[in-house]
């Protein structure tokens, strides 16, 4: 992902990040490793999940962070310190959908797997890496 998106969601939700320098306790120093086309999925992730904590435990537990943000197989990978089963269900629901969204530019797009790799891309970057290929 960018520079900007990564500030964006660093910024916005500080709490998931707070070891995002520390490659003991998080991977986040790494970034999110996946392409732009997720950073609305990702950002609606972080948002439902502060939500969820606010409304049910009154702010974000002190232990809650993200470990580390991939793609693996076409699909987004969210990693988490500790969370209740109500935000592993979030997590899974977006994983999931990440195999609908196009992983570089956001549009509709299906799991690819005939490029060498598993991506989930939308029709023009599909054929856009299979002329490179």
């Amino acid at each position: 992902m960018n520079e900007e998106n990564t500030q964006k969601l660093f910024k916005e939700f500080p709490e998931f990040f707070k070891h995002s320098e520390n490659i003991q306790e998080s991977l986040m120093a790494f970034g999110f490793e996946y392409s732009d086309g997720w950073f609305d999925l990702t950002y609606k992730l972080c948002k439902d999940i502060r939500d969820w904590f606010i409304k049910h435990r009154g702010k974000i537990p002190e232990e809650f962070y993200l470990t580390q943000c991939k793609e693996k197989f076409g699909g987004l990978r969210f990693y988490i310190s500790c969370a209740p089963k109500e935000i592993h269900d979030m997590i899974h629901k977006a994983e999931e959908e990440s195999y609908t969204i196009c992983e570089i530019c956001g549009k509709p797009g299906k799991l690819r797997d005939d490029l060498g790799w598993w991506l989930t891309l939308c029709n023009k970057h599909y054929e856009e890496k299979r002329k490179n290929k």
